[in-house]
């Protein structure tokens, strides 16, 4: 299978592989895990009580598609953010299937 990155100028993009009758994504997310701990760990130091906004999770680009795919579940329409049962939908996703990419300690 022949490549190529899906942004040239991204180190963090993921790989398209392809063939004559196939394709593959693959990308490294462990740059988006180590983010996502380190976010957790501040979220666990500073009190909620100071902020009025905080991350949820971090997406990389490979994890959106699995959930596009999975779940029909486009979060990078401009409408995703409108429609609550997806919202709460991907969040549930995101908290059982990819706890990683979490960037606080949402437990709920």
């Amino acid at each position: 299978m022949s490549g190529f990155k899906s942004q040239d100028d991204n180190p963090n993009s993921f790989i398209v592989k392809t063939n004559e009758k196939d394709f593959r994504l693959d990308q490294d997310v462990s740059d988006y895990v180590t983010y996502a701990e380190r976010m957790r760990e501040q979220d666990a130091i500073n009190p909620r009580t100071t902020r009025n906004f905080r991350s949820f999770a971090i997406i990389p680009d490979i994890v959106a598609i699995d959930i596009l795919t999975k779940y029909g579940i486009n979060i990078h329409d401009p409408t995703f953010m409108h429609d609550e049962p997806a919202k709460k939908k991907f969040k549930h996703i995101i908290m059982t299937e990819y706890p990683n990419l979490l960037t606080s300690n949402v437990k709920k």
